[in-house]
């Protein structure tokens, strides 16, 4: 007969005040170390071009300044590292499961366009049944995922992908003339033990969604004349607006203070509606963006400092 075991000696948070971590997790450490020190913030496009595709559905400014090859002034911070190299780190995983069940799909493929200085690095392109689908797998917090699916709050409809998404594969499927797009979203968050036993229950933290040619080319075309407005301004030495593509914000909303992301809509010279966006706060630019005006500007505008240089 086995002896109970004598736990009276295990530290206990009533007794301790709780088991606090260490100052500096030091072997952790050397992975975020690593992640840094090779994180390649500014690699180049896929096919050269001034535009990728992930660049679908940000700020045309800043979409702008790096088609105009103005240095970030705000790169990615540890967070956004360790973010980027947890989804790199799954998506990885991800494609070598593809590959055995679909082992003629193209695991990262480069597309371009013939009337877009933009090209992308698809996640898979899959053909299947007669049926070419493109593939994009997304990482998302655990919020995100419960508003895209409709578990955020109750009697909430579900949003669906993020806008930025369907467009960056959008324009993917334009390329390819793809038959489907198909986006997925992997929560990295919101997954309790015992609550996902078996496959049935995979939905708690993985969804897809399918969009068949007709859906998507409409979002694609659109982009596409968004993005190549945006590269004539350029062309013309200027900088566009600092506006985001409808559905983002209100029609005809400008960003008017980058450093809160505050932005108005205005008509007769007069504010018709106002409000904030958090995306300026995420914004690789945020700080030289806050140097310059609203409204189309003149790349010269933009002062290169010691921070951005």
């Amino acid at each position: 007969m086995a002896l109970a075991a004598d736990h009276s000696t295990l530290p206990t948070a009533a007794v301790s005040g709780g088991l606090v971590p260490d100052d500096e997790p030091r072997f952790v450490q050397a992975l975020a170390e690593h992640w840094q020190a090779t994180n390649d913030d500014d690699k180049p496009t896929a096919l050269g071009t001034r535009v990728r595709h992930s660049d679908a559905g940000k700020c045309a400014r800043a979409i702008a300044y790096t088609a105009a090859g103005i240095p970030k002034s705000d790169p990615m911070d540890l967070t956004g590292v360790w973010n980027v190299n947890l989804g790199t780190t799954i998506h990885e995983k991800w494609q070598a499961a593809l590959l055995t069940k679909y082992p003629d799909a193209e695991i990262e493929p480069k597309v371009g366009h013939q009337d877009l200085d933009a090209s992308g690095h698809l996640d898979a392109v899959i053909r299947t049944g007669g049926r070419t689908i493109v593939y994009e797998l997304k990482t998302i917090g655990g919020y995100g995922f419960k508003a895209a699916v409709g578990r955020a709050r109750r009697g909430t409809p579900a949003e669906g992908p993020k806008i930025e998404h369907r467009l960056q594969a959008a324009l993917s499927g334009l390329a390819l003339d793809a038959d489907e797009i198909v986006i997925g979203y992997l929560a990295k968050e919101c997954i309790s033990v015992g609550q996902g036993r078996d496959m049935d229950d995979l939905a708690r933290f993985a969804a897809e969604w399918t969009f068949d040619r007709e859906t998507y080319r409409p979002w694609a075309v659109a982009e596409k004349d968004r993005l190549n407005g945006i590269l004539r301004l350029l062309d013309k030495g200027e900088l566009a607006a600092r506006k985001f593509p409808a559905g983002l914000l209100p029609v005809g909303a400008e960003i008017v203070d980058p450093s809160t992301g505050r932005w108005e809509v205005r008509r007769d010279d007069q504010v018709a509606d106002t409000g904030t966006f958090w995306a300026c706060g995420y914004c690789n630019f945020r700080t030289v963006c806050a140097t310059t005006e609203a409204g189309r500007i003149p790349v010269t505008a933009v002062t290169i400092t010691e921070k951005n240089a």
